[in-house]
This record gives structure tokens, C-alpha cells and sequence, in this order.
């Protein structure tokens, strides 16, 4: 038992020692060991190279999006680029263009081997910007015109204005002061016109109703007047002395003489008082009429004051001096600068029709005066009337009624000196206005000939405006729909632009004319000095749509229009007009562009006339004249506008303006707007055909594309399932989508 016991325990301890021997054992325990780090390093490297071969693909797919989105855009509209200058969407298919390039991006040699084989899952392209919108239409014709716009404009048009920018300044000054002075001149003179026949008006109620009571002669035929009354009073004692010494008994002889004497003499005394009390009572509320028509005078004077002194502080010419200091190579010669003190002189001169407070603090006092005298002579009356009723009653008192008799006759012989026959006082006073208004007859008969010429312009105005025809209808009412339907794209307004209230007076045209002129120059200052983008789409409507050929306007100026001007009207032959005033109406575009040359013409010629009627002498007498030269050369200007296409800019300067310059310029002057825009966009869409709402000009690219994944499907799943790694893993494939926006700006 005991050897058993042995024998056994030795051969566990055998095989327990075989046991800690191979565990201890250090034979292939490297191997081990390697097997699991490398298995992790083969993990971590197969996952990195799925990842590079990932991020790979998805820069090979952005730059295929990239490459399909700009190879889509190269698909445009041939005839709108070529005509406007425009890229819309056109040609071929765009989605077959971004498919093609796309997959041609990464297609290589399907039997070489490929580190990446992409597999293309879907793609398509979307418009994201149309050319109707007026933000995008706007872009593109900035991007057009940025270089050619500012030279064009600055060279051809600014350097002609930039000689006579003084004259016209101090030609604008002296006109709207002058014109501003001339009517409130008016409206004083007729106020003491009116006041100096009230004057006359009163002295006239002295004559009717007292003159005959004092006539020229000395005594009248009849004893009704104080003449006679005093005369006969000798015999009326005789006849009373008479009749008093016959005996008792006997009858008197003189009765009826003394009675018709008495009766004679005491109505003709009371008729005279009543006369001469009536006549005061006229004398003052004339007077009161008078003096206030005076003072009305005195409010127009002290306004006419006002005007001047306000105007020529405050002038807003600084359009005029911006212009003014722009110096140019190409500027033409000028002799403008010459007139500037000649022409500061007519607007100085408005100080010289403003009239004195002691003048018409002198008038008022003689206005008083006259009532004065009347109202002395008056009281002479009463004293003569009390004089005679005495005489009568009291034959001693012969001599008190003679006295006031004479005296009588001094007073009303003084007041007929000084305001009945001769008339001096009143007759001075007219004098003095004559001598102040000599001028107002002339410039009456100026001021007629210049509404005869501008009833001349109106009638040609009227004369495009009723040569529209149907046919020519038919395209505005078109382009009508194509403008409204823009504005309502854009989300603005569709109503109509109204023209400007008809000037019917030559004047209001002569001063609005000024006006004009000064948002000219303001508007090329302004231009120069940074105001962009109006410029561009200006000379972009300029250059690319076609405007009125003026030799059309010969016939409304020669024989009143006809078939020959109403042909003529057709959208096609008056685009860039259209998109200025946006009239509907086939001849309303056309007449309001001739207005607006004709009153630029009118500006400048005034401004010449100004300077060739200054010898004339009284201010507004060389305003009249100024106007009607400026209205006879004006009407020259558009003859010759029609036959040659240009007119002179000015006597003064030696450059000519061609009738699409006067259509930048009133571009210019207009200002843009929205409904210019939709405009313009509707006269494309009207040649075209193309609706620009729904021409594209901005494309966004949608690739889909797909990798073969090498080794660990699962494991990118799971990361793209958590969100770090975009896209998705379908079965042993990566997916992911590429979107890239491009567009022509």
C-alpha cells in the first residue's frame, strides 16, 4: 500500500510539473501576443483606409458637383446674351449636361484597377435665381456696364455741361427771381392803379354833384348857383325897397320876383349843402377803399422785398458748382463764363422796381389830404347856407353872404386845381406811375408774342398725342401685361406713372424749365460723385434698346403729323422711351420726351436771352424779351433736331447734343424705380419671348454617388449611424450627396 501510495504521488507530481512547465514555458508566447496586436493594428489600418478612400470620394464628388453645376451653366441663352447682354438658362437639357459631366468626372479604365469605384445613384440640378427677379436683372446689367458706363457717360455728356454750368446757374437765379418779383410787381401796380382811380373816382363825385354850382364861366343862365345867388341880391333889395315904399293899399309890383328870388336862393344854398355832404361821404369811403388798395400795394412790395433777398441768399446751386469744377481734356470751347456778370446784373436789377416805405407813407397822406380839402370846402357849404338864410331874413347882411360865397368858390377852385381840372396832384401821381410802368405796354406785346409761340408748341403736343393708331395699341397693351406681371413677380405695385400738369402760361414753362435744368446738373454732380448703379442701368437702357428717330417730328412741327408720325409709334421704334416715362399709350412717350427737349431748350435759350436783351432796360421787359427769344430759338432748336438728329448745346458753346443724349440725361434726371426696371424687363420678355420670371440664372447641383467599401461595412455603418461620419453605408457600399449652388454673377 504504502509503495502504491508512493508510486501514485509521484505520478501526480510528474504530471502537475508537466503542467507548470508548458504553462511557464516562454516557447511561442511571442506569437501569441503578435497575433493580437496585429489583429488590432489590421483593424485600425482597415478602418483608415476605408476612411481616406471615404474622404477621397467625397472630394472626388464635390468636384464633380462642381464641374457638373458649371457645365450646366455653360448651357444659356444665345440670343439674350447677344441682344442684352443677359445669361438665362437655355439650350440643352441642364440636367442631362450635370449628369454627363458628372459621371464622365470619375469614369476611368474598367479593367485597370480602380482605388475608387464610384457608382453614380442620382443626380439633378434646381434653379434657385430667375432674371425676373429685379435684385438678380439688376446684378447682371451692373456686372455689364461697370467699366464701359462711367467713361461713356463722364466724356460724351458731362464735358459738354461743364462750360456752361455758371450761366446757367446765374441764369436760373435771375429767372425764378425775376418771375417770382414779376407777379407780385403785377399785382402792386394794379393795386395802385386801382387806388389812384378811386382817387380819380372821388374827385369826379365832387364834379358832378358841386361844379355846377360854381361854373367855369362865373355865372350861369340860371340863378342856381352862388354866382348868381350873388349877383341878384342887389336887385332882390331893390324889389323889397319897392314894394315896401308904395302906398297903402297899392299892390306890391315884386312879389313874385322876391319870392322866386328867396325860394331860389335857399334851395340852391341847401342842394349845395346836400351836394357837398353826399360828395364828402363819397370822398371817404373811396378814401378807405383807397388806402386799402394802398396797403395792399404796400404787402406786395414788402414780399417783392422778401423774394429777392431770400432768393439770392439762398440759392441751391450746387449742382451747378460741382459741375462747374469738373475739368475735363475733351471739354469744349466756351465763352459762357463771358455773360455771368451780365446775367448777375438782371437779377440785381429786381431791387430797382421795389418801392420806398416813405413812398407810400407820402401817398397815403395825400390820399388823406384830398378828403381834406374836400371836407374844408364842405364846411364852407354850411357857413354859406346860414349866410344866404340871414341875407334873406336880413337884408344888412348882404356882406357876410359875399365873404362866404368867395371863400367858397377859393376852396372849391383849389381842390379843382389839384384834383379835377388840372388835375395836378392826381395828375403827378399818374405821371410818376406812367413813368414807372412805360415798360409794361412792350412787355405786354412781348408777352403776347411768346404765348402766341408757345400756343405753336402746345399745338404740336396736342398733335402727338392724337396720332396714336390701333395697331400700334396692340404691343403696348402687350408689354402693359408683361410690365404688371413683373411687378407682381417682384411684389410691388402696378399703378400707372402720370405726366407731369401741363404748363399753359410761357412764363411757369420758362421757370419750370430752370427747375429742370438745376435736377440736371444736380444729377450729373451727384453721379460723379458716387451714385452708381442708376448710371449703369441708364446707359445699359441706352445702349441696348432702341430709341425715336426725331426726324419724325418734322412732320407734327411742318404739317401737324399724319400717317407718317402715327406709323412711327411702334413699341420697337421707341424702347428706351417706353422705359422712361411708361406710358401706354403710343404717342404719350414720344410727346413726353419732345416736351422735355424742348423745355431743356428752353432753359438754354432763355439763359442766351437773358444776356441779348439786357439793353431793354426795365427788369421784367428783359425777362419778356428773354423769354420770347428763348421760345423763337427754342422752336429753331426742334426743326433742326428733326431734320439733322443734334441740336447746339448753347451760342455760348461749341459742342452738340445728339437726341440720345437728351435721353440719358432725362434717365438721369428721372431717377430709377422699380417700375423702370419692370419695364425694361418687359420690353425683353416682349422681343424675346422669354418670360423672365422663369429663366433661371443660378443653378444648384444634387449629386448622389456611391464607394465600394473594403473592409468594415459594419463598423462605418455604425459610425455613420452615431453621426460621425456623414452619408450612409448601404450592404458594402457608402453613399453620401453633394449639393453646390453656382450662378452667372
Amino acid at each position: 500500500m504504502e509503495g502504491m501510495i508512493v508510486r501514485g504521488y509521484k505520478h501526480y507530481d510528474q504530471q502537475g510539473e508537466r503542467r507548470r512547465g508548458f504553462i511557464n514555458s516562454e516557447d511561442g508566447a511571442v506569437s501569441i501576443y503578435l497575433i493580437v496586436a496585429t489583429t488590432g493594428i489590421l483593424l485600425l489600418t482597415s478602418l483608415l483606409i476605408d476612411y481616406a478612400r471615404i474622404a477621397a470620394f467625397q472630394k472626388q464628388l464635390e468636384v464633380a458637383a462642381q464641374s457638373g453645376v458649371r457645365s450646366a451653366l455653360s448651357a444659356y441663352d444665345g440670343p439674350l446674351y447677344e441682344k442684352y447682354g443677359l445669361f438665362g438658362a437655355g439650350g440643352t437639357d441642364r440636367n442631362e449636361i450635370f449628369q454627363h459631366v458628372t459621371q464622365n468626372n470619375w469614369m476611368g479604365d474598367h479593367n485597370a484597377f480602380q482605388m475608387l469605384r464610384i457608382q453614380s445613384e442620382n443626380s439633378h440640378v434646381n434653379s434657385y435665381e430667375v432674371l425676373g427677379t429685379h435684385e438678380v436683372f439688376k446684378r447682371q446689367v451692373l456686372e455689364e456696364m461697370k467699366y464701359k458706363a462711367p467713361i461713356d457717360f463722364t466724356l460724351e455728356v458731362v464735358s459738354k455741361f461743364a462750360p456752361l454750368a455758371g450761366a446757367m446757374k446765374e441764369a436760373a437765379a435771375s429767372v425764378e427771381v425775376l418771375e417770382e418779383v414779376r407777379k407780385l410787381y403785377d399785382e402792386r401796380e394794379k393795386h395802385l392803379r386801382e387806388a389812384l382811380e378811386l382817387q380819380r373816382k372821388s374827385a369826379q363825385s365832387a364834379e358832378e354833384g358841386i361844379a355846377a354850382f360854381f361854373p367855369a364861366g362865373g355865372s350861369g343862365s340860371s340863378g342856381g348857383t352862388a354866382a348868381n345867388i350873388i349877383s341878384g341880391y342887389s336887385s332882390y333889395l331893390g324889389w323889397i325897397a319897392h314894394d315896401s315904399a308904395l302906398p297903402e293899399g297899392e299892390r306890391p309890383m315884386y312879389a313874385m320876383e322876391i319870392s322866386s328870388y328867396a325860394f331860389s336862393a335857399r334851395t340852391a344854398s341847401n342842394e349845395l349843402l346836400e351836394a357837398s355832404h353826399k360828395a364828402l361821404a363819397r370822398h371817404r369811403e373811396l378814401e378807405l377803399k383807397a388806402s386799402q388798395e394802398l396797403e395792399e400795394a404796400r404787402r406786395c412790395n414788402n414780399e417783392m422785398r422778401t423774394v429777392i433777398q431770400q432768393l439770392q441768399e439762398n440759392q441751391d446751386s450746387s449742382g451747378y458748382d460741382r459741375i462747374d469744377g469738373e475739368q475735363t481734356d475733351d471739354q469744349p470751347a466756351s465763352d459762357a463764363s463771358a455773360n455771368i456778370s451780365q446775367l448777375q446784373q438782371a437779377r440785381q436789377s429786381s431791387e430797382d422796381m421795389l418801392l420806398s416805405d416813405d413812398w407810400f407813407t407820402a401817398y397815403k397822406g395825400e390820399l388823406s389830404a384830398q378828403t381834406a380839402g374836400f371836407a374844408a370846402f364842405d364846411d364852407g357849404t354850411a357857413e354859406f347856407q346860414s349866410a344866404v338864410s340871414m341875407a334873406l331874413s336880413n337884408p344888412g347882411s348882404s356882406s357876410l353872404m359875399s365873404a362866404s360865397a368867395g371863400g367858397l368858390q377859393n376852396e372849391f377852385n383849389h381842390y379843382t386845381a389839384n384834383y379835377i381840372r388840372p388835375a395836378a396832384i392826381i395828375s403827378a401821381r399818374a405821371n410818376e406811375m406812367n413813368g414807372r410802368q412805360s415798360s409794361d405796354e412792350q412787355r405786354k406785346q412781348k408777352e403776347e408774342q411768346a404765348k402766341s409761340k408757345w400756343s405753336e408748341v402746345r399745338g404740336w403736343m396736342s398733335g402727338m398725342s392724337a396720332s396714336a393708331n390701333s395697331e400700334n395699341q396692340k404691343a403696348f397693351d402687350e408689354v402693359k401685361q408683361r410690365f404688371e406681371a413683373n411687378l407682381h413677380f417682384n411684389e410691388l405695385t402696378g399703378d400707372n406713372e402720370l405726366p407731369e400738369a401741363e404748363q399753359l402760361d410761357p412764363y411757369d414753362a420758362a421757370a419750370s424749365s430752370m427747375d429742370g435744368m438745376g435736377s440736371i446738373f444736380s444729377g450729373m454732380a451727384d453721379m460723379l460723385t458716387g451714385i452708381r448703379d442708376p448710371l449703369y442701368m441708364n446707359e445699359y437702357i441706352v445702349h441696348r434698346f432702341h430709341a425715336y428717330d426725331p426726324k419724325h417730328f418734322e412732320s407734327i412741327m411742318t404739317s401737324g403729323g399724319g400717317s407718317e408720325f402715327s406709323d412711327s409709334l411702334s413699341l420697337d421704334n421707341q424702347e428706351v422711351e417706353y422705359i422712361l416715362y411708361g406710358f401706354h399709350d403710343p404717342a404719350a412717350n414720344i410727346a413726353a420726351a419732345y416736351g422735355e427737349i424742348f423745355a431743356f431748350r428752353l432753359a438754354i435759350r432763355t439763359m442766351e436771352g437773358l444776356v441779348e436783351s439786357r439793353g431793354l432796360g426795365h427788369p421784367l421787359l428783359v425777362l419778356a424779351g428773354a423769354l420770347l427769344y428763348g421760345l423763337e430759338k427754342s422752336i429753331g432748336d426742334m426743326m433742326m433736331l428733326a431734320k439733322e438728329g443734334k441740336t447746339p448745346l448753347s451760342k455760348y458753346v461749341s459742342t452738340d447734343l445728339t437726341y440720345p443724349d437728351y435721353l440719358r440725361v432725362f434717365l438721369l434726371v428721372h431717377g430709377s424705380s422699380d417700375k423702370r426696371t419692370a419695364r425694361t424687363i418687359a420690353v425683353i420678355e416682349q422681343n424675346t419671348g422669354i418670360t423672365l420670371s422663369g429663366t433661371s440664372t443660378g443653378v444648384s447641383g444634387e449629386l448622389t454617388a456611391s464607394v465600394n467599401l473594403w473592409f468594415l461595412p459594419g463598423l462605418l455603418k455604425s459610425f455613420t449611424a452615431s453621426g460621425i461620419l456623414n452619408g450612409k453605408v448601404k450592404g458594402s457600399r457608402y453613399e453620401a450627396t453633394k449639393t453646390i449652388g453656382w450662378s452667372y454673377q
